[in-house]
């Protein structure tokens, strides 16, 4: 009788466990920069992911596979550490541009375009050729970015470059005549005028795209989903017209 029970004991946790691991193997473990915000993260008073293109986005991926979406912050420096090991399957809105181990990483078709553009005081001349127009100017960009299409004239000194560390000190130095104008994207733009909506009539951006990269997905290569999976449920959102009308929603350009 004993024996019995514990066989009886064992079967009942063996169907306990069965339905647990099942679960886990229909989740997909996303990755997000902890240093990005509205309108690619939105974040509630507590902290917690609500909304926002990226997990919009990423939900729609996940709905195409069939998975459970499970976020978790990370330091920009620990997301790539996290996919070589294992811990996290993937991260999107990032390129092989952008790191030095793109060859660790199995890489989806091109998803969402981040554009950066120009932005000057309204009440001063807009620059829409680049990088003539930025020529013998006062640019005010981001601390440590690379921007290859003026790359030359940056090195030959034709172009003053004035680092700062976040978009709102950019956005100040401009307003005070410190600089000439401002290189960002769009979605730190729209996320700037989101905090300060009283500063977007004061600024004007380039009609003309500073540049535009067409970002993808990075998928871990321990990941249990292939890269066949994603790209598949990527075409779809493209093909219908989702990932557009997502872009749409939140202020940022198409193409």
């Amino acid at each position: 009788m004993v024996a019995f029970l514990r066989m009886i004991a064992f079967l009942v946790t063996g169907c306990v466990i069965v339905p647990s691991q099942a679960n886990a193997q229909h989740e997909i473990r996303l990755a997000l920069f902890d240093t990005v915000t509205y309108p690619l993260n939105v974040l509630d008073q507590h902290d917690r992911l609500v909304g926002g293109l990226l997990k919009d986005f990423q939900d729609a991926i996940a709905r195409e596979i069939g998975a459970t979406p499970v976020y978790t912050v990370y330091s920009r420096r620990r997301v790539e550490q996290a996919l070589t090991i294992g811990e996290a399957d993937m991260v999107c809105y990032f390129s092989p541009q952008w790191t030095e181990h793109r060859d660790q990483f199995m890489w989806t078709i091109s998803n969402l375009p981040q554009t950066e553009r120009v932005v000057v005081a309204r009440d001063k001349p807009q620059f829409n050729h680049f990088p003539q127009q930025l020529i013998g100017k006062k640019i005010a960009v981001r601390l440590g970015y690379f921007y290859p299409s003026m790359s030359k004239e940056l090195a030959a000194g034709k172009i003053k470059r004035i680092e700062l560390t976040d978009v709102p000190s950019m956005f100040r130095l401009v307003a005070l005549g410190g600089a000439d104008g401002l290189i960002s994207s769009e979605a730190e733009i729209e996320g700037y005028f989101k905090n300060f909506p009283e500063q977007r009539d004061l600024f004007a951006l380039s009609k003309t795209a500073f540049s535009m990269t067409n970002t993808q997905c990075a998928l871990s290569r321990k990941s249990a989903w292939k890269i066949a999976q994603i790209n598949h449920a990527i075409r779809h959102i493209q093909s219908t017209g989702e990932q557009d009308a997502m872009l749409r929603r939140y202020g940022l350009s198409e193409k």
